[in-house]
């Protein structure tokens, strides 16, 4: 639609215009009432989305008054319903203001107190362009004539029983919306930018998540869900507040800002970073049972005799899972390379079952002969060694 030049440049997250468009506001008004099929706008309140300050590369969408001009019915149905959206859009925030008076009553009745609250619309203002327009007949209106201390008979009492459900799953369409708003009830009204992301990148976080295998997507019925996995769960137990909060990355934004204006060197944000994260690693403290919040995937070849934890093979050698220990069977350990011996799995699963394995053909340097020997293990906690048995020892 931007193309068509039915809309202006839809790659934004602002949500108000720049004050020297306050011109030109009953004009877009007058085009996005034809658009939505509805009579223009008695007043236009242009002044309440003409904000410069809170504009930044680019201001919000609106339609363009050559939109106006366009056979909307002509348009794909998709392009139309969204067209009429930013329409709605401009309408809805222009409008005048959604008045009602609201009545509520407190009653007494066997010791127990109840309350009740009646609204009655006065003028609907700006939720007249709404497209799910409020039904009157719905509205909870009290009978006229309540005064306070006056006694009404009870007429009928019922019990009312039901169950609470669980908060539902995100879609990618409801995290996209929780992402454009996290955290912004504790952001000063002055942040720069306000949630996770912006626009052109809140899609590419969700897809790097899915990627790198901490959320997956689960079809339910009819919605696909976001759910995240063992290892996503994991890393928010581990993970420090501080780098989970919206709030870091809206501080980082406003500073981001000022470096753009000059107001700040980029070195000094950078040592901002940097400083935060030595206090960071400095004060972080290990979180008890974290170690098997993240299982390997790989095959486990034998229990670590010093901590008991899972040895698994990797490209260097056998090492332990946990991350605080440091037990290791290095593949090219001196012993048995001297020996003309691979460290294979099963020789390592030997020594980490029974301390001890049996190899045969030994490559001795001194003779150039080989022999038959037991290899023993004994680990001293800090250091692993190894020696040669012959015969039962």
């Amino acid at each position: 639609m931007y193309e068509k030049k039915l809309c202006t440049y839809p790659r934004t997250d602002s949500r108000y215009l720049t004050a020297d468009m306050e011109g030109t506001v009953p004009a877009l008004t007058a085009a996005a009432a034809k658009i939505c099929g509805v009579a223009v706008q008695d007043t236009v309140l242009a002044a309440q989305v003409c904000n410069s300050a809170k504009v930044t590369d680019h201001h919000a969408i609106v339609p363009t008054e050559g939109a106006g001009r366009t056979d909307v019915e002509a348009l794909p149905a998709g392009e139309r319903e969204i067209l009429r959206l930013v329409a709605r859009g401009l309408l809805c925030a222009t409008g005048s203001s959604y008045r009602y008076q609201e009545t509520a009553v407190t009653l007494s009745c066997g010791g127990n107190q109840f309350s009740v609250k009646g609204k009655a619309i006065t003028d609907p203002g700006w939720k007249a362009y709404q497209k799910e327009k409020a039904d009157p007949s719905k509205e909870s209106v009290l009978p006229d004539g309540l005064t306070e201390g006056m006694t009404l008979p009870v007429t009928a009492a019922t019990i009312k029983e039901g169950k609470t459900t669980a908060p539902k799953h995100y879609t990618e369409d409801t995290l996209l919306s929780a992402m454009e708003t996290a955290g912004a009830k504790d952001m000063s009204e002055d942040a720069e930018r306000k949630g996770i992301g912006t626009p052109a990148t809140r899609a590419g976080i969700l897809e790097k998540l899915v990627s790198t295998g901490f959320v997956e997507r689960k079809k339910q019925k009819k919605a696909t869900n976001l759910i995240p996995t063992q290892i996503g769960v994991s890393l928010i137990t581990v993970l420090p507040e501080q780098l989970q909060s919206p709030l870091l990355t809206a501080e980082w934004e406003h500073q981001l800002k000022e470096v753009e204006r000059g107001e700040v060197k980029p070195s000094e944000f950078m040592d901002g970073i940097c400083n935060m994260l030595r206090d960071l690693v400095g004060t972080y403290k290990v979180i008890d049972g974290s170690q098997v919040l993240f299982p390997s995937d790989r095959e486990t070849v034998g229990k670590c005799p010093r901590c008991g934890g899972a040895v698994t093979e990797r490209k260097q050698g056998f090492f332990c899972e946990n991350a605080g220990c440091r037990f290791a069977l290095w593949k090219n350990s001196k012993f048995f390379t001297a020996k003309k011996k691979n460290l294979t799995k099963s020789v390592a699963a030997s020594l980490l079952r029974d301390g001890r394995v049996k190899l045969t053909g030994c490559y001795s340097e001194k003779t150039g002969k080989t022999y038959d020997a037991t290899v023993v293990m004994e680990d001293t906690g800090e250091k692993t060694n190894f020696k040669l048995v012959f015969g039962n020892g």
